[in-house]
């Protein structure tokens, strides 16, 4: 059997194995390795989760009708996951020849030998069955996701799904959102105001800052050409000193959003349906729906 072969199959294994394995992540479990982690990271990782999740909330403007169903569906997520984890741990007789049949594939891959063809068989149905599992729970998550979806209003499914995890939102009505485009046009005035000469004799070095900035919203590894980009911001530079006090304040937001439209990372169009299930499925969003309900009836 060829190495590609032993390989290949290596690579499913390790799919299947994060079926298996990776559900404890998925139902909020930490690892051996995570729990011997000290107190204040996972504090930090909780507590940072917490105050994105509640920028949300707070955009969002749930009524109070909207806020005990989503406890509800929420509640009934936890149990849809306790459920599974226990048919996965428990309930479940054929987890335990599945795990016993990755183990033997993985000593087998270690030693570099050829994978018996009753092997295979095995892998591919422990593997179906693991694929069936999660579908299976997936689904029913699904559908709390829909049932969430059909109570929120348009311009709160229209919120949801330009919502971008942050710590501290800008602006009361831009929650979430990365900074707005009113300090982008600050620095375009001062960009203006600076003297021509000053301006020529320092034009690449103030572009090459801008390119730094917005190198932090581009994906890690993307490779950019530093001078084509620096040539171009410097070419929008320009065109703003160009303009008259009128057509700046007309056009600048425009450029603005010209620059930073540039270095933004693709946006994917996504179900707003998978946006409820990691944000308002989230075991977290429970407590901080009832602590903001209590709040309220103060």
């Amino acid at each position: 059997m060829s190495k590609r072969y032993i390989f290949g199959l290596g690579l499913g294994l390790t799919l299947a194995l994060c079926l298996v394995f990776g559900l404890v992540t998925i139902f909020g479990f930490s690892s051996s390795a995570s729990a011997q982690l000290p107190d204040y990271n996972h504090e930090l990782q909780r507590i940072t989760e917490e105050i994105r999740l509640l920028n949300l909330i707070n955009g969002l403007e749930l009524s109070k009708e909207q806020t005990e169903f989503i406890i509800q569906k929420a509640k009934e997520a936890e149990q849809l996951r306790a459920k599974l984890l226990e048919e996965m741990n428990n309930g479940n007789p054929q987890i335990p020849k599945a795990l016993d049949t990755f183990r033997e594939l993985r000593v087998i891959l270690l030693k570099g030998e050829n994978i018996p063809d009753d092997l295979k068989a095995q892998t591919h149905k422990a593997n179906l069955l693991t694929k069936e599992m999660t579908l299976k729970y997936q689904n029913q998550i699904s559908q709390l996701a829909f049932q969430i979806k059909e109570i929120l209003q348009p311009h709160q499914l229209c919120a949801l799904e330009n919502y971008v995890p942050c710590l501290i939102p800008p602006k009361p009505w831009a929650y979430g959102q990365e900074d707005s485009s009113e300090a982008g046009v600050k620095r375009l005035t001062r960009v203006r105001e600076i003297p021509a000469p000053v301006f020529e004799k320092n034009k690449g070095e103030i572009a090459a800052r801008v390119i730094q900035q917005m190198k932090i919203h581009l994906p890690r590894g993307y490779i950019l050409d530093e001078e084509a980009e620096k040539q171009w911001i410097i070419s929008l530079l320009e065109k703003a000193r160009s303009l008259s006090e009128e057509d700046f304040a007309i056009d600048s937001t425009e450029l603005v959003e010209k620059l930073k439209l540039r270095y933004a990372p693709p946006k994917i169009p996504v179900d707003i349906t998978v946006k409820i299930e990691r944000f308002l499925l989230n075991p977290e969003i429970i407590s901080l729906l009832k602590s903001k309900l209590d709040g309220a009836e103060v």
